[in-house]
């Protein structure tokens, strides 16, 4: 899978790539399948987004699935394993990857792991829509930060937030060096424990944390082993629904 930034550069340049794969689709059927892969209804209110958004464009997964069902509905009957975007990563830069390789191997498949998965991706969702940071390598926004670092540098964030099951919880993010993002987050949190490594239950009746991967792609590294959660809410936070915001959710620890 992978995600792009949405900018009429990036754009151009993926639907680019895409007619060198795709040589019998339409220009036209191209674009409007490229606005359907970013959950846009048409082209046209793509396209409209645009200007809003110039300053700091939105990274966002393109959809495979939703890409074939608009070609399907111009007309186009291609195999499953005709296209994927993530196959256009050579020639087309500006494709993020959401999922290495090793992410295939990896499934959440006790409620434990789902639980540390959801607060992962609740808590990095949160960060980049109080634009704390972005998906783009170095790209550090809060307080005290510094952009550009390649080490351990300036100072992490504690935030807050809620959870969609209206819990509160609170949120921290460092620069871990070499473009990745130390994340933890606490459901009903206690003070500001949550921006230690090793919080545990004195950061709150659910402690979860690890990293965000922004040099290589942009996913989360799985790690649910760190992660500390009352019994009473695991089968709670187990059920959460929640989409990432333009990165994977699979990928192995990097040392």
């Amino acid at each position: 899978m992978a995600s792009i930034s949405v900018d009429a550069t990036s754009l151009a340049e993926l639907k680019k790539a895409i007619r060198k794969d795709l040589p019998d689709v339409s220009s036209s059927h191209i674009s409007e399948a490229i606005a359907a892969a970013l959950a846009f209804r048409t082209h046209a209110s793509l396209l409209a987004s645009l200007p809003s958004q110039a300053a700091d464009p939105a990274i966002v997964q393109l959809d495979d699935d939703r890409f074939y069902s608009r070609l399907h509905e111009l007309g186009y009957r291609l195999v499953d394993d005709e296209f994927r975007f993530d196959w256009l990563q050579e020639d087309c830069p500006p494709l993020i990857s959401t999922m290495p390789d090793s992410g295939y191997d990896i499934e959440y498949k006790t409620r434990r792991e789902r639980a540390w998965r959801n607060l992962m991706v609740i808590a990095i969702n949160e960060g980049i829509r109080q634009q704390l940071f972005s998906l783009r390598p170095y790209d550090n926004r809060w307080p005290g930060a510094e952009p550009e670092s390649s080490g351990h540098r300036g100072t992490g964030y504690v935030f807050g937030f809620d959870l969609p099951n209206g819990r509160a919880a609170k949120g921290y993010v460092g620069d871990a060096g070499f473009g990745e993002l130390s994340i933890h987050v606490a459901a009903n949190p206690k003070g500001d424990w949550v921006r230690t490594s090793n919080g545990g239950f004195h950061a709150g009746d659910a402690f979860a944390k690890g990293w965000l991967e922004r040099q290589k792609g942009a996913w989360l590294q799985s790690s649910p082993d760190m992660f500390n959660c009352r019994m009473h809410l695991v089968e709670e936070l187990a059920g959460i629904e929640v989409n990432p915001m333009g990165f994977g959710d699979k990928g192995r620890v990097i040392l």
